[in-house]
């Protein structure tokens, strides 16, 4: 399914790209032996982010075609809907500090039991060997990763000829909370993503097809950010994405504005515009995708289509950043 596909694509860019920011610096370091460490965080969270997942559906599912199984999946499109909304602007804004903020905190990691990455130098030269250009994040991790690959073989002889040792059983379960964490808060968003567009659409077949895929894809690009080096623009990627996203959300909306109609909490303006079922229907598998995807109703109320489009006015225009292009071109004349 194309939701589907594109949340997991989405969702496992950004987490493998913190997580290849994170490997490239620790092989920098000349730690290449301390990857088992991100790794096991790294699954501990897939693990608990998915079976958190499957419990919810499994539970709510007990209630199907119940007035409970309708408030909850009004809460999730909410909370998927603001979740979607809040994290697409938070990686924009953020993006080009990520890469230093992981280095700090694995820093502190090591900092905090006594140890450094790699001797007393380690921050301060991966810093001055990996410049961040204006292209954000995604740079960022491929700029890291390409100096990593091309001094791999040396730096970790290096720094482990020069005694590093071991790290400290407190420092390893430290950096494996720091990818736990990463990695974590992109899996609980991905299922909550997941369980609105697993509760708005009639199809579940392909769920697993599109997020399987989509997944495979993120791994390959993680893999050419890390082992590569290419400078792909992924901060391009971001804003195509995330403005794809901002449609889904406003289909997520309007399926809680759908639903809070029928349970009576928003009575009123609950006039139909059109029927179009005969046309493009929710139950086949172009209107299904069509549904959950671009939140296509085949009979929308005028609550539906005004909180549809408002949304979308809003956010894209803010996304896009419309009022900063508009008022450079105002300067340039």
């Amino acid at each position: 399914m194309v939701a589907t596909f594109v949340i997991f694509l989405r969702e496992g860019v950004e987490a493998s790209m913190i997580i290849a920011i994170l490997l490239a610096y620790l092989n920098r370091s000349g730690q290449r032996r301390h990857f088992r460490d991100v790794f096991a965080g790294v699954a501990a969270a897939l693990v608990l982010a998915g079976a958190g997942g499957l419990a919810a559906y499994f539970t709510i599912r007990t209630y199907a075609d119940s007035r409970v199984q309708t408030i909850f999946e009004t809460a999730t499109y909410l909370l998927a809907a603001a979740v979607l909304t809040y994290m697409t602007f938070w990686m924009r804004s953020h993006a080009r500090g990520l890469k230093g903020d992981l280095q700090s905190r694995a820093d502190a990691v090591f900092a905090s039991h006594g140890q450094n990455a790699a001797g007393p130098q380690a921050g301060a030269a991966v810093r001055r060997a990996v410049p961040v250009p204006d292209t954000g994040a995604a740079h960022a991790a491929m700029a890291s990763a390409g100096g990593a690959g091309a001094a791999a073989g040396a730096s970790t002889a290096a720094h482990e000829s020069a005694g590093d040792g071991e790290m400290s059983r407190g420092a390893r379960v430290g950096l494996a909370l720091l990818a736990f964490q990463a990695v974590g808060r992109e899996g609980v968003e991905t299922v909550v993503f997941t369980l609105a567009i697993a509760f708005s659409s009639s199809q579940r077949g392909g769920l697993l097809a599109g997020a399987a895929v989509g997944l495979a894809i993120a791994m390959a690009i993680a893999f050419v950010m890390y082992r590569l080096g290419h400078r792909i623009n992924v901060g391009r990627f971001f804003m195509i994405v995330g403005a794809l996203l901002m449609v889904f959300a406003a289909g997520l909306l309007v399926d809680a504005v759908q639903n809070m109609q029928e349970l009576g909490w928003l009575p009123g303006v609950s006039h139909q515009l059109w029927h179009t079922g005969a046309i493009l229907n929710e139950d086949s598998a172009i209107g299904d995708i069509a549904h959950s995807f671009l939140g296509y109703a085949q009979s929308p109320t005028v609550l539906q289509a005004v909180v549809y489009l408002l949304y979308l006015a809003c956010v894209l225009f803010a996304f896009l950043g419309v009022r900063q292009r508009l008022a450079r071109r105002a300067a340039a004349r």
